[in-house]
Order: C-alpha cells, then structure tokens, then sequence
C-alpha cells in the first residue's frame, strides 16, 4: 500500500478543504472493505474536485475505491489496495427532474429512501426496491447492479439509467447515454459502470427513467406444499395475460424470514411461499385477485391468501431487506445472487440443497421467478460451523453453476472475508471474456488505481 504522505494529504485538503479530508480511526473503520482500512478519507463536492483527486491519485499510484452509504464495501473480492476512501455523500443533489418527461438526473451521494420520497411528490417513483434501503445511495446501487422485486416488471438497473457522468481512472470527465428516453446517438458506455463496483469510474451522475405510482396495489401469498408446485403456479402466470409487478418464491426458511415480522398468523412459514403483487386501477387489482384464485386452485395451492396494506407493507420491505435480515440473524452467512433461466430454477435449487446438506449446512432461497436467485448458506441452529466447510461448498456451488446446462452466472455477493479468501474469486471461475473485460480495465483505467483486485479475476 503506498500510503500518502502529509505533503499528499495537503494536496487533497487544497482540493477539497481541510474540513472534508479525514484521517480520525471512527471514520476509516466505517469504511473498511474486507477488514482493509483506508489511509484517509476525501468527500469531493463536485464533479471538478472528483477528477482532480483522480489525477492526482493516478500520478502518486494511491488506490481510490469511491463510497457512500458503505453498504456495498462487503461485496466483491477484496481489495489488492486501499489508500484513499473516495466518499461521495455531499454529491447528493437532483440535478434535473422533469416529471411531465419521466426524466430524473441525480448525484450518486443521494440516498435511495430520500429520492423516493422526493419522487413521490410527484406521484412517481423509480423500481429501486433494494437491500438497506435506509442507508443505500444511487451511485453504490449503480455501481452494484442491486437487484430488486421489482425488476421482475420493470427490469433491471440498466433498463431503466438512461446514462451517467462519471470520471475515470485518469480523472477525465465523461460521459455516456442521455438525459432522456429516445436518446439514439452514441455508444451506451455508461452500461459498462453498471455492476462494475467502482473497478472502471467514479459515478458522478445517472439520468433515470421515472415511472407514475400506480393507484393501487394488492398482494398475495400463495402456499405450496413443495418447489415444483410453487413453481408451476409461477409458470401458469407467467403464461396468462396476468403481469404482475412482483412474483417471489421463498422456501420454508426463507419464508420463515420473510413472515416472522409483521405478518399474519394465518400464513403458514413451513410451506412454500409465492408472493406475488399486483398493480393499476383497483379494478385491475380485483381482476388479479380473482385470477390468481382460480391459477392457485388450478395448481393445488394450499392457500391464497390477500394481504392489508399494512401486512403488504411489512411483507414487501422484508421481501427487500432478504439478505440484510439473513445477515443480521447469520453475520457468517455466505449468500449467493444467481442469475438462472426460469426453466432452470427448480433443478438449480434441488442441486444447491443437496450440496448444503452433504456439508450439514442451513439453506435458504429467495428467488425472482424472472431468474435471480438469492441463496444464503450458514451454521444449523445450535451448530458450528468451520469456514473451511462453507468455503467448500461454495466452490462446489460454483462448480455445479458452471457445469449446468444454460446460461447460470453465480457471484458470492455477502460473506466473512476469511471465506471470501478461501474461496478464492467471489466471482467465480474466469469468463471467456475475461481477456475482454481486463483491456476495457486498462482503457478507463491505466494506472489501476480504482478499486483494484475487488473485481472478478482480480480486476
């Protein structure tokens, strides 16, 4: 690690003043990646005193990994280098917001829960339902590919950012997509920062697509009694004019998560669980209701079950916050997110379970019938379990995902840093495109000064 010198923090306080340059041991321990502590602490107001600590950071070769809410230091590999926490909370302003064009630029500092509110004003919002949604902000949930319920309507992040500004690794501004929605021109370079975990740029704006606020909105909980049903009812929507906004499955234990807070007592936790809302004029909402009965019955659910606002508030923010609650119940936990084909979700699942029992491991599933997948491994109840023997199994997982049929992407997204060195690449084994990936690296950033090593194959 090459540290920065007093002269090298001088700089920095020239830059951003005194007051926002921190070297206090409070600080820097919030801002720990894998037990790796920054040398000190820079918070940039702008985007011209973002590129300026680049270029000064690529000429002293000081490692850079940019932050905010700190909800996603955990993930990725951990970091080869670490001298300069990037901390970009006071970049938190709307810079554009046009509700009659749905389009919305926004600063990365700005936290989820804040823009949302603000959206709201405006009867809009944006499908960004993801984990820690207290303390999440735009560029960390860009920069992660969060995944959220409502991808299963609305896609993804990158269907949705209509393009970013962002710094590279040589302190060059750019930029990439537009502002609005029929933005044709150009190269989509802003898509490469998407998952990219601060390894190419410093995120500096993303423009956004928004979406109206429906005017009402039910859900329900169908129970089955094991995967292959729960997922035959999934296919049956799937197969109907019914587009839902969310459609969940939770195993036994995961719908133990799900349900132990705020739910009714009616809902039976130990069965398989499909949570699935629906959205539009209440009309609608009542069409769903009587549809989904007759889809449930049709696939011999135990129950269907409508849900009060106030249980359907409860249900959704703990459908979110899956993997946050898993961690705060198992901080050991180590928790997959897997991209799989819908064809594919059961077969999946009964091979991970298989590889958590031979290793007498607790398992959980939380999967999106669209295709992601979050499967979290830890000690049974009562039960110690040793690193060594998750760090197996998790090379096991990644060796059944590589080995199964279609297109099935796994990255180990949550674990202890002893794991993850185990483990080796939470990333799994190198892509035929890693020789690709590694040049657009070296484009955006040469000296490898941002996030290095955090990236898969040590990227």
């Amino acid at each position: 690690m090459s540290l920065p010198t007093q002269s090298s923090i001088m700089h920095l306080e020239e830059i951003v003043g005194a007051a926002h340059v921190l070297t206090g041991t409070p600080e820097l321990n919030l801002r720990q990646a894998d037990g790796k502590l920054p040398s000190v602490i820079v918070q940039p107001a702008d985007v011209a005193q973002v590129a300026a600590i680049m270029r000064f950071a690529a000429m002293e070769k000081l490692a850079v990994i940019p932050c905010g809410g700190c909800t996603k230091l955990g993930i990725g590999s951990p970091p080869a280098r670490y001298d300069i926490a990037l901390d970009l909370s006071r970049l938190n302003r709307v810079l554009a917001y046009d509700p009659r064009d749905l389009t919305l630029g926004v600063e990365p500092g700005a936290r989820i829960e804040d823009l949302l509110r603000t959206l709201a004003e405006q009867n809009q919002f944006l499908p960004l339902a993801v984990p820690f949604a207290d303390r999440a902000t735009v560029g960390g949930v860009v920069a992660a590919n969060s995944s959220s319920p409502l991808r299963h309507f609305y896609g993804g992040v990158r269907d949705f950012c209509l393009g970013a500004e962002f710094v590279t690794g040589e302190g060059v501004i750019s930029k990439g997509g537009g502002r609005v929605v029929k933005n044709v021109t150009g190269y989509d370079l802003h898509k490469l920062l998407i998952g990219s975990l601060g390894t190419l740029a410093v995120i500096t704006r993303v423009n956004f697509r928004t979406f109206p606020l429906p005017p009402a909105q039910g859900t329900f909980v169908a129970s089955f009694s094991d995967a292959g049903a729960a997922f035959g009812f999934c296919r049956s929507v799937a197969q109907s004019v019914l587009t839902p906004q969310i459609v969940e499955v939770a195993d036994p234990f995961a719908a133990h998560v799900v349900f132990s807070g705020g739910a009714p007592a009616r809902i039976a936790p130990q069965q398989w669980s499909v949570i699935i809302t629906a959205a539009g004029l209440p009309a609608v909402v009542d069409r769903y209701a009587r549809e989904l009965g007759h889809i449930a019955g049709a696939a011999n659910a135990a129950e269907l079950l409508p849900l009060s606002e106030v249980e359907q508030s409860s249900i959704l923010a703990r459908v979110r916050e899956f993997p946050r609650l898993v961690l705060e119940s198992a901080p050991s936990a180590a928790i997959f997110r897997i991209g799989v084909l819908p064809a594919a979700i059961s077969r999946v699942i009964a091979k991970l379970s298989d590889i958590a029992k031979q290793r007498s491991l607790a398992f959980a599933t939380l999967t999106r019938a669209s295709g992601i997948m979050y499967a979290a491994l830890f000690a049974e109840e009562g039960m110690e379990t040793r690193a060594s023997e998750v760090a197996g199994a998790c090379k096991e997982i990644f060796q059944m995902c590589a080995q199964t049929e279609g297109s099935v992407q796994a990255m180990l997204e949550f674990c202890p840093s002893d794991i993850k060195r185990a483990v080796g690449d939470v990333w799994g084994p190198a892509r035929q495109d890693f020789p690709l990936m590694r040049r657009v690296k070296h484009v955006f950033d040469p000296q490898n000064v941002l996030s290095p090593g955090r990236f898969a194959g040590g990227i």
